[in-house]
């Protein structure tokens, strides 16, 4: 354990820790440690430090941990994975399966980070997610034949990722085109696909899903939409270790079903947790921005929008959708 992750975890259980007491532990001196916790800072982390007393974290923390992740999985989904790394920091889990894959095969494998510096969502936005308050993770997948539509596909993670909520009790989840789960308008979680297509036919996809669990007021306040975490939908938290183990058997079911009947498997699911259909929306492209109805999605997960008295088909790319208030 690098000793970052591991001044974390001693201070994860809201706590005072005495200066001399972490610095006997880490076999640092005093002044290394207080060097070390203000770095906590840059993580998203709140620290308060108190003279006689030491220091804590503003708030519980449960860190990620590969066998109690695993503990609430079938051994069927166990079985599965490849592998499961569980990392302290990283620049993007997503960048870190695709430079994996230079290496070798990513099938199966998933890559989790408390805190991600430099976390990508959709169209070269940023990812916001202070240590330890979602869950960051990414997963690698082979396909021997290259899906028909990665947007059917995005919508489809997004499937599994509403059936992992609603096995945990968190039943008030929709979804928004292309790749948003959403409570009541507010943003909860999103995904991004990135592939790879070899001249075979085959290819590789990374699945990367940010959600948000714990949030910090300051990062509410930060992002710029409206966005909601579980624990202030619950009003009280869920275990990100059993979420994790949830998400990763969900994911591997769907992507199995989806490798032999395709989108067909969950497009009915789709519809049914559909935020969107029947209401007034933006969609901004690059060069121009439309106004109109939201119709649905049609059988490859376009999305379909009445403009001007016409029915028209968007894929993902490069566009946003604004609903109207």
């Amino acid at each position: 354990m690098d000793k970052q992750r591991h001044l974390i975890s001693r201070l994860a259980d809201g706590h005072f820790h005495s200066g001399e007491s972490l610095a006997k532990e880490m076999g640092i001196s005093r002044a290394a440690v207080w060097k070390r916790i203000k770095t906590l800072t840059d993580c998203g982390l709140d620290v308060y430090s108190v003279r006689g007393k030491g220091y804590r974290l503003s708030r519980v923390i449960e860190l990620l941990d590969s066998n109690r992740i695993c503990v609430g999985m079938s051994v069927d989904a166990v079985a599965g994975i490849n592998e499961l790394q569980v990392l302290s920091v990283l620049d993007s889990t997503n960048q870190y399966l695709h430079q994996r894959l230079n290496e070798g095969s990513i099938h199966a494998v998933v890559v989790l980070a408390e805190f991600q510096k430099k976390g990508k969502g959709r169209r070269g936005n940023d990812w916001l997610s202070p240590y330890g308050s979602g869950l960051c993770l990414s997963l690698g997948w082979h396909f021997q034949s290259t899906p028909g539509s990665y947007t059917a596909l995005s919508l489809a993670c997004g499937v599994a990722v509403c059936r992992s909520l609603q096995r945990l009790g968190i039943g008030e989840v929709g979804l928004k085109w292309p790749n948003d789960i959403i409570n009541n308008d507010r943003k909860l979680g999103g995904i991004l696909l990135e592939s790879r297509s070899e001249t075979a036919g085959c290819s590789d996809v990374v699945i990367g899903i940010g959600i948000n669990i714990h949030l910090p007021d300051s990062s509410i306040k930060a992002i710029p939409q409206p966005v909601i975490d579980i624990s202030r939908m619950r009003q009280h938290s869920i275990s990100r270790n059993a979420l994790c183990g949830v998400l990763i058997e969900e994911l591997f079911n769907m992507l199995e079903d989806y490798q032999t009947r395709g989108f067909t498997s969950c497009i009915d699911e789709w519809r049914r947790l559909d935020t969107l259909k029947g209401r007034e929306a933006d969609l901004v492209l690059p060069d121009d921005t439309l106004s109109g109805e939201i119709l649905g999605i049609d059988e490859n997960g376009l999305l379909l929008m009445r403009v001007d008295g016409d029915t028209l088909r968007f894929s993902s790319g490069e566009l946003s959708l604004r609903v109207q208030s």
